[in-house]
């Protein structure tokens, strides 16, 4: 559980070698939309990558989500030197059979207004926490 951030819950989950793993998680709701925020702390983007198909069926499976009304987003810190806390925000895209992903992929999220969101919904909950 090395370097998930305190505004993430520590959830474990298996890999798809079936083996525990702990990711951060943070699940917030808009409307008829949840937001679901993963991140794999400091221990590289290459654990959620690798296994985002696996992670995210068991959390849609775990909390009853339904897929078409929940996106996917995740933080990556980046390891520097000099600078701590760096990271970048990616959207993931999957096409859903029932509570399967498949064909999943991410993109960067760029759109400085959707980065301030996504900045401003993990102070917010993390403050009435």
């Amino acid at each position: 559980m090395t370097g998930i951030p305190s505004a993430f819950s520590p959830i474990q989950l298996h890999n798809r070698l079936n083996r525990p793993v702990w990711i951060g998680f943070k699940l917030t709701r808009r409307g008829k939309r949840q937001l679901v925020i993963l991140t794999a702390g400091e221990e590289g983007a290459a654990k959620l990558s690798k296994n985002f198909e696996t992670f995210v069926g068991q959390i849609v499976r775990e909390f009853k989500l339904d897929p078409e009304q929940t996106d996917f987003v995740e933080l990556r810190q980046e390891k520097r030197d000099s600078e701590a806390g760096e990271h970048s925000w990616f959207r993931w895209h999957a096409h859903w059979v029932g509570s399967a992903p498949m064909e999943c992929k991410a993109d960067p999220v760029t759109s400085e207004a959707a980065r301030s969101y996504l900045e401003d919904v993990l102070t917010r909950n993390t403050a009435a926490a």
